[in-house]
């Protein structure tokens, strides 16, 4: 039975060294990518290049959040930062390979997607600067978790519509919710953080635990309400299934804060909460 443990040793090491690098996140973003450009009867055109590039982006914009974290004069202090620091000098050669290949990428890329991506990559790096000139007491951090959601929302589905002549009523609803359980999956993240942070501003601590928790609440409320509505109007059965999804993932979020106690240590909240972009898989 030896081989069995030395086996599980081998895959958790790498396992939690991919959450570390946010590879779950990536994968569950070109995930949500592609459902979105399939969109709405499950038989839209997938483009590989944009699916490609969006994995690229999530990438790269977690690597280097923290490692702009990592330089400030008051580094946050966690197992991925310091994972962050140890590889930087592989992690800056990985980057500038993957640049490469997303240059490369954009000769395949539909000229709509290009100009989207374009100016979602000057934002990107806007907030960035934005980031890395603030500190953990800087009230901009609070704004963290909505803009986030937005830009992960618009580089995920705002790409993937700008391809299509004409978006239908459901991609729109669609890109709504999903944007709202990426909101969601946010929050939870920051709600859970609150009961550990010894210092730094949060949504979950500047608004309190107790409405964080009725705001969680009311997304997934909101999510299944409006999915529902999707459900019996739509004339796609690939949007049914979608609708089936979202509202799966919403409630998802909500019963992990609904099960704080057993989640809580070891962050295995993270795990879970990236986990519930994989709910995703049947539809692709």
């Amino acid at each position: 039975m030896n081989w069995l443990h030395t086996t599980a040793f081998i895959i958790g090491y790498y396992l939690k060294r991919a959450h570390w690098l946010s590879l779950d996140v990536v994968a569950g973003a070109m995930l949500t990518h592609t459902i979105a450009q399939r969109m709405p009867d499950g038989h839209g055109k997938v483009s590989w290049a944009s699916t490609l590039l969006v994995g690229i982006a999530v990438f790269a914009i977690y690597v280097a959040d923290r490692l702009l974290d990592n330089r400030k004069s008051r580094k946050v202090d966690t197992q991925r930062h310091r994972f962050h620091a140890q590889h930087e000098p592989m992690l800056l050669k990985i980057l500038a390979g993957l640049g490469v290949v997303g240059l490369v990428c954009l000769f395949w890329l539909p000229k709509g997607m290009f100009i989207v991506g374009l100016t979602l990559a000057v934002l990107v790096l806007g907030y960035l600067v934005v980031i890395f000139k603030t500190t953990l007491t800087d009230g901009f951090q609070l704004f963290k978790e909505p803009i986030v959601a937005l830009i992960y929302t618009a580089g995920v589905w705002w790409t993937a519509l700008s391809a299509s002549a004409e978006t239908p009523w459901e991609s729109k609803v669609f890109m709504g919710l999903f944007g709202l359980v990426a909101f969601q999956n946010l929050l939870l993240f920051s709600w859970f953080e609150s009961f550990d942070m010894e210092e730094g501003y949060t949504l979950a601590i500047a608004w309190g635990t107790e409405t964080v928790s009725k705001i969680l609440m009311w997304i997934s409320i909101s999510v299944c309400a409006v999915a529902t509505v999707v459900l019996f109007s739509t004339t796609y059965r690939y949007c049914v299934r979608a609708a089936i999804t979202v509202s799966v993932m919403s409630l998802a979020n909500d019963y992990l804060k609904r099960k704080s106690a057993s989640v809580l240590p070891n962050e295995r909240y993270r795990w879970l909460g990236d986990g519930v972009f994989f709910f995703t898989l049947w539809l692709v």
